[in-house]
């Protein structure tokens, strides 16, 4: 983002980089001006939100879906790190925290001796941004966030502690650790490429409490329990339109019951193998998706 001081100020004002949830607006936003010689630029929904996410890759997108299975509650993309001192960001999801404060990344490149470039014609430091900023459920980490960048692995693997994209990586990874913030490093490109395109074709774009609505209700737990009884031995498509009759439902509701079922594992399947809805479905995603969560989220990892 190539801001003067009048549009930095502009930028702060309109509530960039704050929020969470449907309220919360990228610090760096895709818009048609926008370009890159090295990377997809993607602009598209997610799980769970009514706003459109900005991504700077696809593989970032990809990723982001990947968190949003595994269970992340949100997920912030182009998340800034306020040179300055600022509020911790905890703060936006646990009020509570108000006490809390960061001591800033122009602190963090100068313990590092990494320089920050400034703005045109000010000495104000650009505002970084990490790829993604993960809220998770406390019962899979106490911390709550995860700070996620997502490099490709040939980066990294070609670069040196004076590389400029190292630097960042180190910068992203030293701000997360000065705010007591777990810090993972992610090669997306590393997902599996049918886990993948399984997300895609099952992942529930909807918000939250539409789909909320329909796992609590009765229907949908007897069509899991109907499932769940005999999509281990016969084709997928036949089982689910069976459960789907069996509670009434019209065939739209009954496949968007079924990818749901999927998405949320309330009947195991394992995505990574595929989702061939004219073979039976195939154990195996709930051990995948926890061991996800304890690679991304957990205290361990």
């Amino acid at each position: 983002m190539n801001l003067n001081i009048a549009k930095l100020a502009a930028a702060i004002r309109e509530g960039r980089g704050i929020g969470t949830g449907d309220a919360y607006r990228p610090w760096i936003q895709i818009t048609r001006r926008t370009s890159s010689p090295y990377s997809n630029l993607n602009v598209g929904p997610v799980p769970h939100l009514k706003r459109l996410t900005h991504f700077l890759s696809r593989a970032e997108r990809q990723f982001a879906l990947y968190l949003w299975w595994l269970g992340a509650e949100d997920v912030r993309e182009q998340y800034p790190l306020w040179p300055w001192p600022h509020l911790h960001p905890e703060v936006q999801i646990a009020p509570q925290a108000e006490d809390r404060l960061h001591p800033g990344m122009q602190f963090v490149a100068t313990e590092a001796d990494i320089a920050l470039r400034t703005y045109p014609g000010t000495t104000i430091a650009h505002v970084l941004t990490i790829d993604m900023m993960v809220t998770v459920p406390v019962s899979m980490n106490p911390a709550r966030l995860i700070g996620i960048s997502c490099k490709p692995e040939s980066i990294v693997g070609a670069g040196s502690p004076t590389d400029r994209d190292m630097e960042r990586i180190e910068l992203d990874r030293r701000y997360c650790v000065a705010g007591n913030i777990p810090f993972r490093l992610a090669h997306p490109e590393q997902l599996p490429p049918k886990l993948l395109v399984g997300l895609h074709a099952i992942s529930p774009i909807e918000p939250r409490s539409m789909l909320m609505q329909l796992v609590r209700a009765a229907p949908y737990l007897k069509y899991v329990d109907l499932l769940q009884r005999t999509a281990y031995d016969r084709p997928a498509w036949i089982a689910s339109k069976e459960a789907g009759n069996r509670v009434g439902w019209s065939t739209p509701e009954e496949q968007r019951a079924f990818h749901i079922s999927i998405w949320y594992q309330h009947v195991d399947h394992d995505v990574s193998n595929g989702l061939i809805t004219t073979r039976p479905l195939v154990t195996g995603g709930m051990a995948l998706r926890e061991q996800g969560r304890q690679r991304w989220f957990g205290e361990g990892a």
